[in-house]
Parts: structure tokens; C-alpha cells; sequence
């Protein structure tokens, strides 16, 4: 297979019929084998009966129909472990992405990059959606040493080793940005249209913005373990000089209460020396659940896989 194109489906039945549409016609022009994967994050609407109408119609679309919505990233991990494609392209299911800037991708990857990010000139989302990923995007700078001139987006293609290196993370908060800066620093950026929203409303919210922002700084950072360190060693330092006060004062007959000095001073260096300790041990913690973390990215409650299966298994 050439081409796996990953695409994670919540309540999008309206516009999945030009989706597959478009994506089929440019991939027709091009003649490479390849496959599409829509993946329903437990959509309310008719999103997987139109997927299914799909499937039955063309063999190279791939539905799975996940058990409850575990968010995007999540729902595209699962499409990658499904994928068999020398390249992988993971896009939007609202059609702002547009499927005429593939060809431009797949020209683009190989030129030798692990990974191709399309970056929209003008994006048309909310702005607080554009303050978002501007806040997001100088977190990785910080996190991952993420090149300053390399833009992140949902629009993107992978190489096949890649994708075998992001699926092998199990934990149960996935972040496919965060994966690839984990993995690789071979990816670049080309200019891609990026579109109105066509159908329906944007599934993401500013506490969806919220969580993802904590999910990147908890999941794949020590950063908020080692300000709690830095604050308890400042508690120390000034524990220290309240130490220092006290026994100038007491001996110069400035305090004269009755065991105030030995309180304040024990209770100043051992709340310092209790938050270091917080930090240090959380430093091991984070490190422990990195490297035991199984916790479940996905279920799956059916899929078209799951049918060729069984029907290769009769045949057999």
C-alpha cells in the first residue's frame, strides 16, 4: 500500500460524502494504491451509517466505530495501527483541510523528511482557537525543542517508520504533535489552503483547548514538578533567613515570646524541605509512569477490518 489516510469522524455525516469524494478523485489522478481509514469517535449523529454506506461502496475505505469518544488523537492512533500504507496523511473530517493539497504533501516527504506538516498561510478557525495553538506551539518550543520554524498542524504526512515509532507510546493521552518532536527533528512545513468550515460547528471548546494545553505539560513535561522543587528550595533559602532573624533577635532581645522563634523557624525550613521533596519524588513518578503506562488508548466496538478477517478466515 502507498497511501493511508487516517481521518478521526465526530459528527460529520453531512460532509463525509464530499470527503471521500474529493479525497478519491485527486488519489485517482495520481494512480497510487491506497486506503481510508475513518475512525468514529462515538458520533451522535449518522457519521458511522454514512461510513458504513462507504465502505460497502468502495473496499479501500476502512470504518471503525470506536465504544465511547476518546478525542482526537486517540481515534487517530487507532487509525495508525490499522494503517499499512508506506505513508501516512492524518486529516480533519470538516473538510477545511483540503484533500487537493495531498499531492503536495506526498511530493513533499520524499524529498527524504520523516515528516511533512501542512501550515495554513491564513487559518480559518476562531480566534481564540488561533491564540491556542500559538500558546501550544511556544510550549513544545520549550518542551521539545520544537524549531521555531517548523508550524504544527492536523493536516500532516508520516513516513512508515515514523508511525511504527509514535504507535509503540500506550499511554491512555496520546499527542500525535508531541510524539513526532519526540521521535524525530526531520519534519518540515509547506503552505497549504486552509478552508471554512463547510458543515456543522467545531467540536472544539476553550476547556477542550484547556485540557489539551495540561494534557501536553503533565503528559510529556517535568516542568511543573520542578517549579514545585524551585519553590521549596526558595521556602528553604527563606526559612533559612528567618532562622538567622530570629536568633539576632533573640539575642539582641528584639523577640522575647516564648518558643514564637524555634516555631516559625522550624515551620519555615520544613515546609521548603517538604515541596523539594514533593518535586524529587514526582521527578522519579513521572519517569515510572512514562515507562509503565498501559492504561487503554481506545476501544473499539466494530470495524470493517474485522469483517475482511472473518471473511478471509471462510475462505481459508
Amino acid at each position: 500500500m502507498d497511501l493511508s489516510i487516517v481521518i478521526p469522524v465526530y459528527n460529520s455525516s453531512d460532509g463525509l460524502h464530499e470527503l471521500y469524494s474529493r479525497i478519491t478523485k485527486v488519489l485517482n489522478s495520481i494512480i497510487i494504491s491506497y486506503e481510508i481509514i475513518l475512525v468514529d469517535d462515538c458520533s451522535v449523529d449518522k457519521s458511522f451509517e454514512v461510513m458504513k454506506q462507504l465502505n460497502e461502496n468502495d473496499n479501500r475505505v476502512k470504518v471503525i466505530q470506536l465504544l465511547r469518544n476518546f478525542g482526537q488523537h486517540n481515534a487517530i492512533i487507532c487509525g495508525m495501527n490499522y494503517s499499512s500504507g508506506n505513508y501516512v496523511i492524518t486529516m480533519d473530517d470538516d473538510l477545511q483541510n483540503p484533500p487537493e493539497e495531498i499531492p503536495n504533501l506526498l511530493n513533499e516527504i520524499k524529498k527524504g523528511y520523516d515528516c511533512v506538516i501542512g501550515s495554513p498561510a491564513i487559518k480559518q478557525h476562531a480566534k481564540y482557537r488561533n491564540v491556542g495553538s500559538y500558546m501550544i506551539g511556544k510550549s513544545y518550543e520549550k518542551i521539545f525543542a520544537k524549531p521555531k520554524h517548523v508550524k504544527m498542524s492536523s493536516f500532516r504526512i508520516l513516513s512508515r517508520s515514523l508511525v511504527d515509532s509514535i504507535i509503540t507510546y500506550k499511554s491512555a493521552n496520546p499527542m500525535i504533535d508531541a510524539l513526532i518532536l519526540k521521535n524525530t527533528r526531520n519534519v518540515s512545513n509547506i503552505e497549504v489552503k486552509h478552508d471554512a468550515r463547510k458543515y456543522g460547528e467545531s467540536n472544539y471548546s476553550l476547556r477542550k483547548s484547556y485540557k489539551l494545553a495540561m494534557d501536553i505539560l503533565v503528559n510529556y513535561s517535568t516542568i511543573p514538578l520542578r517549579f514545585i522543587s524551585w519553590i521549596g528550595f526558595v521556602s528553604a533559602v527563606i526559612g533559612g533567613l528567618i532562622v538567622v532573624y530570629v536568633l539576632i533577635g533573640k539575642l539582641s532581645g528584639l523577640i522575647s515570646a516564648a518558643g514564637w522563634s524555634s516555631i516559625i523557624a522550624l515551620i519555615s525550613i520544613f515546609s521548603g524541605l517538604i515541596l523539594i521533596s514533593f518535586g524529587v519524588v514526582g521527578e522519579y513518578l513521572i519517569r515510572i509512569i512514562g515507562q509503565f503506562s498501559y492504561s487503554e488508548q481506545y476501544s473499539i466496538r466494530s470495524s470493517s477490518f474485522e469483517a475482511e478477517r472473518e471473511q478471509l478466515l471462510e475462505k481459508n
